[in-house]
Formats: structure tokens, sequence, C-alpha cells
């Protein structure tokens, strides 16, 4: 197993964190998210650049963590700071 981390000094926004998974591994449930949180709204104030704003709508943030460099026909396990109080863990599957 490859695991992909890295920080950045004085970084304004927090970067994801990329863990690659077997497809097995990722579940098809939905996990019940927090009734006084709402994610999309949270992720969407996040700046553009952060590709965690896409997590909401999972074509767009595949074709965007292939955009930059990540290899296609891999899962990977995003966590994303959308909030001093919010982080979330998303798992997503590249095409080939």
């Amino acid at each position: 197993m490859v695991v992909l981390a890295g920080c950045v000094a004085d970084a304004e926004e927090p970067r994801p964190v990329l863990l690659p998974v077997e497809p097995a591994d990722v579940p098809d449930a939905d996990v019940e998210e927090p009734p006084s949180l709402d994610l999309c709204a949270l992720a969407a104030a996040l700046p553009t650049d952060n590709a965690c704003s896409l997590i909401c709508d999972p074509d767009a943030l595949a074709r965007r963590l292939v955009d930059d460099g990540m290899e296609g026909g891999r899962c990977y396990q995003l966590r994303c700071t959308l909030s001093p109080d919010a982080s979330i863990s998303v798992g997503v599957c590249l095409p080939p």
C-alpha cells in the first residue's frame, strides 16, 4: 500500500490528504450526516482551488483529481476540513 501525504508550511487552507484504498474497501452505504451541518454549503465556501470544494459533485471531484495528476483506476480516501468544527472523510474512485 502506498500512502500519499504532504504538508505545506504556512498554508492558508488545509489541503486534502489522499490515501489510496482498494475499491472493495469503499463502503456502498451513505454515511448519515449531522442534521445541523450543511456539508455541501461548507464545501462550496472553500476556495475553488481546494479539491474538497467539489465533494458534492463526485464527477467534478474525480476530474479535478485526475487533472491534478492522481493515478486513474484507483480509489482514494480524502480527509477534508470544511470548517474549524467540521472535517469529513470522502471516498472517490477515479476512472482508468
